[in-house]
């Protein structure tokens, strides 16, 4: 308020000098460039015809992992295929490695629950890993601040896994060897 107050002063006694007016103007067409080039990169991801399959057939997708779960092997490779699909979307069309990242997380997820007797078949028909990672990939897209928020915690629970886990093999490796 009181910046608002100091600005109208400024202007109706013409304390702005026209370098700050030159300042404002190359501020306000630097945000529009920005919001322009945002815009047309929402656009061109958009159009990409494995963004469109893959954001409106995840449903599908999850069904289908469901069902080929009961063939014992089936469903984990089909699964692991669609997660694929998922990251190459994440990596590079969107061109995202946090996005990548967190896709990475729920694909292996889905694929470790999928490798479980019996109990892993019954669990993948109520995970539904594809969804989640449209989810993420389309509130990315639509740059959704709580969809950002979400995708960071993934991917830095999933590197604080992968992390623990290199050290746990390492740790073992060096009492086994050493």
């Amino acid at each position: 308020m009181s910046n608002e107050r100091r600005a109208q002063t400024r202007e109706k006694f013409g304390f702005d000098s026209d370098k700050e007016i030159e300042k404002l103007k190359r501020t306000k067409m630097t945000a529009e460039h920005a919001r322009r080039r945002k815009m047309e990169r929402r656009q061109r991801i958009e159009q990409d015809k494995l963004y469109q399959i893959l954001i409106s057939k995840a449903i599908g997708f999850d069904i289908l992992d469901a069902v080929l779960s009961f063939i014992e092997g089936v469903g984990d490779i089909f699964s692991g295929l669609i997660g694929l699909a998922y990251i190459y979307l994440s990596l590079v069309v969107v061109r995202s490695i946090r996005l990548a990242a967190a896709v990475f997380c729920v694909a292996a997820a889905d694929l470790l629950i999928g490798l479980i007797p019996i109990a892993g078949t019954l669990v993948d028909v109520a995970f539904c890993g594809n969804y989640i990672n449209r989810m993420m990939i389309k509130g990315f897209v639509e740059d959704d601040a709580e969809t950002k928020r979400r995708v960071n915690l993934i991917a830095s629970a999933g590197f604080l896994v992968v992390f623990g886990l290199a050290w746990l093999v390492k740790t073992l490796l060096g009492n086994i060897i050493g």
